[in-house]
């Protein structure tokens, strides 16, 4: 049994972003990370399939409303998606970071839903790019803290980049900041900011209620860093490292086969795969 925390399906929105474009210049595909088969067909029948075959029982739908190439996928369009796939799907809304107020004023309706277990932003990457700790996003954290909602936030440098922005903006410490100031915010990193591995774990190391997720980045044993991600977990971040593929980007199937070459004990593995999650989105 696993959870996929970075599952994006071919959506309508999605299907026009890299990727799932083919001929694009998308970076997986460059560093020899094939395309699965429902990449190519766009159907939902073909992924559903692919998860089956790689035991993924859920997929975490991480919504996005950042600047192009990454775009904007409509919340709305997340929640249509997950009311067909109850058994299969929950999804975390992306939350537009132009509008503080309304973002805030949007995460009651989050919180009530059945179809959302959080909220995602990538400061990073909007369109006015914002460090994790700009403190015009404070009142949308401490909102997330009242209703309990996780929030994952994706840095990367790759991400900052591929929006236009300087790779610093990927860099993980200002969620220091953040989670020292919000103690009962369950904070994700999602792409667990990558390649700034060591920077991201001593942020880990320090707050408890930061939990990391470097998807694609730990299913690959030569990926650069990788193995620092499965040293913490044998040491401090056992209930608080998370599994996901970042699929499109790589095969369901080939990314959990990737992260069994690990060869972890069966409890710190289930942890990983699936308990940690489950118990952060309430869903144990």
């Amino acid at each position: 049994m696993t959870i996929d925390m970075r599952l994006r399906p071919p959506l309508e929105s999605w299907k026009a972003t890299a990727q799932f474009k083919e001929g694009t210049a998308y970076y997986p595909t460059r560093y020899g990370f094939p395309r699965p088969k429902s990449v190519k067909t766009q159907d939902i029948g073909d992924l559903l399939a692919e998860m089956d075959e790689a035991d993924i029982t859920w997929g975490v739908v991480m919504g996005r409303q950042s600047a192009p190439p990454h775009g904007i996928v409509p919340n709305e369009e997340i929640e249509a998606f997950v009311k067909k796939h109850p058994d299969r799907f929950v999804g975390f809304a992306g939350i537009d970071l132009r509008n503080i107020e309304k973002a805030v004023a949007d995460l009651e309706g989050y919180a009530r839903s059945d179809e959302f277990k959080g909220i995602s932003i990538e400061p990073g990457a909007g369109f006015t790019p914002l460090y994790s700790d700009d403190p015009s996003l404070f009142p949308l954290y401490e909102r997330a803290q009242e209703l309990e909602l996780p929030l994952s936030i994706t840095l990367s440098g790759y991400l900052s980049s591929m929006a236009g922005h300087p790779t610093a903006y990927g860099n993980p410490s200002p969620v220091a900041a953040v989670a020292r100031k919000f103690p009962k915010l369950k904070i994700v990193v999602s792409h667990a900011a990558w390649p700034n591995v060591m920077p991201m774990l001593e942020v880990a190391f320090l707050h408890d209620n930061v939990y990391v997720s470097p998807d694609l980045y730990m299913n690959h044993v030569h990926t650069p860093g990788a193995h620092e991600y499965i040293n913490a977990a044998k040491f401090y971040l056992a209930d608080r490292l998370l599994f996901g593929t970042a699929y499109p980007s790589r095969p369901l199937k080939e990314s959990v086969e990737g992260f069994k070459q690990w060869d972890l004990d069966k409890e710190l593995a289930e942890k990983i795969l699936h308990k940690n999650a489950a118990r952060l989105m309430g869903m144990e």
